[in-house]
């Protein structure tokens, strides 16, 4: 008993110590992550001139953070799946696709729900803060900051006219 008692005491010790504090095991990383809320329903969000508008902010604002990581997100609130997916290729590429239940949708009951007005047209952005643990290449979110909250054709319009300011929280 003694024996095995000694060599878990060796192998405990010999683990690495996992801390809140930062390692050399672990590097931060910045990121953005642009979300688009719409709908087939949605009248603003089907007007050719407006896919466009979209389409743009996924070109120009990969330019106003050239050396930054960014991620665009489409959430598609159509309940019919079929539907969501002829909505979206109207918009083109994404990094990451969410369609259907409407309002009940998760992303749109997570993002939307905090928010003034939970309708769509809808783009947030927020600035995440990874931390990525090297040994096992994942990242968890060690802070998130909502930089951006616009409803509504006129403030998505806005946005994309004055530059894709990131103040407006």
């Amino acid at each position: 008993m003694k024996r095995i008692i000694s060599i878990l005491t060796i192998i405990l010790l010999s683990l690495p110590i996992y801390s809140n504090s930062r390692s050399s095991q672990e590097k931060l990383k910045e990121t953005y992550v642009v979300y688009y809320f719409g709908a087939t329903s949605c009248g603003f969000c089907n007007i050719p001139e407006n896919i466009e508008k979209i389409k743009k902010i996924k070109i120009d604002f990969s330019k106003k953070l050239p050396d930054s990581n960014i991620k665009y997100v489409m959430v598609c609130m159509d309940k019919d799946i079929e539907e969501g997916l002829k909505f979206i290729k109207k918009y083109g590429y994404w990094d990451e696709i969410s369609i259907g239940n409407f309002y009940n949708n998760e992303l749109a009951l997570n993002y939307l729900n905090q928010t003034e007005i939970p309708g769509v047209p809808h783009v947030m952005v927020y600035r995440d803060l990874l931390v990525i643990k090297e040994k096992l290449s994942i990242p968890i979110i060690k802070e998130r900051k909502l930089l951006v909250d616009l409803v509504g054709g006129t403030q998505i319009g806005n946005w994309i006219n004055e530059g894709y300011p990131l103040n407006n929280r």
